[in-house]
């Protein structure tokens, strides 16, 4: 029986093997993400028809003396209104670019504190975009916040 020696020639073909296989795992699982993110909504063509109402409303948006803001709070997603906000009417879209079939869409009411409290234990972790399409004072609004449920 011969005794294998690990030299110089062997270590950097063990180096070589070990770089192509993390990189083939990786490159797999790169491919695997791409094709289960849809990124693309039903109705694409009607949504860009009216894709200047949605400029507008982010601008409305934007100018408000205080936004409105979206965020977690344990395991809740909160969105706060201003206190000068009064009786806003609209709906709250949570879509998720990955599955679709997760996609929701809530109505907006306000409690006492200008807000809205969403339990996301329901909601799958990951990345949502949360959109809140409102109107008050015959104005529109939108504002979409890009985020990642725990």
């Amino acid at each position: 029986m011969s005794k294998f020696k690990l030299n110089w020639g062997w270590s950097i073909l063990l180096v070589y093997i070990t770089f192509m296989l993390v990189f083939l795992f990786f490159f797999y699982k790169s491919f695997k993400e791409l094709k289960t993110n849809e990124l693309v909504t039903k109705d694409y063509y009607e949504k860009e028809l009216v894709y200047g109402d949605v400029i507008k409303k982010r601008q409305n948006a934007d100018t408000m003396r205080v936004p409105v803001k979206i965020f977690q709070k344990d395991k809740n997603l909160v969105i706060e209104f201003p206190p000068y906000v009064q009786k806003a009417e609209g709906k709250i879209i949570l879509y998720k670019p990955d599955n679709s079939k997760l996609d929701q869409e809530i109505l907006l009411k306000l409690d006492e504190q200008n807000r809205q409290v969403i339990n996301h234990d329901k909601l799958v972790s990951g990345r949502w975009d949360v959109i809140v399409d409102w109107q008050s004072n015959k104005v529109s609004y939108l504002k979409k916040e890009k985020m990642t449920l725990n």
